[in-house]
C-alpha cells in the first residue's frame, strides 16, 4: 500500500488529503483567512489517527506551494 499525504496552505484555506493506493481515502478542508499554520499540523494529526495511520505509515507527502496569498 503507498500512501500519500497532501495538503495546501496557499490560500484562504487549509485542505489536507490521504491518498492510498492513489484513491483518496481521507480528506479535511476548512475555509479561513489567517491561522492556517496553526491549524495545519492538528488537522493532520486528526486524518491520520482517523485512518490509523502514523507518520511512519507515509510513503510521500505532496505540498501545494501556491501562488498563496502574499503574506507580508
Amino acid at each position: 500500500m503507498t500512501r500519500i499525504l497532501a495538503f495546501d496552505t496557499s490560500g484562504q484555506h487549509c485542505v489536507a488529503a490521504l491518498s492510498v493506493d492513489g484513491c483518496i481515502v481521507a480528506s479535511q478542508h476548512e475555509a479561513m483567512k489567517r491561522g492556517q499554520a496553526e491549524r495545519l499540523f492538528p488537522m493532520l494529526e486528526e486524518m491520520l489517527a482517523d485512518m490509523d495511520a502514523t507518520w511512519s505509515d507515509l510513503h510521500a507527502i505532496a505540498v501545494g506551494t501556491g501562488p498563496g496569498n502574499f503574506t507580508g
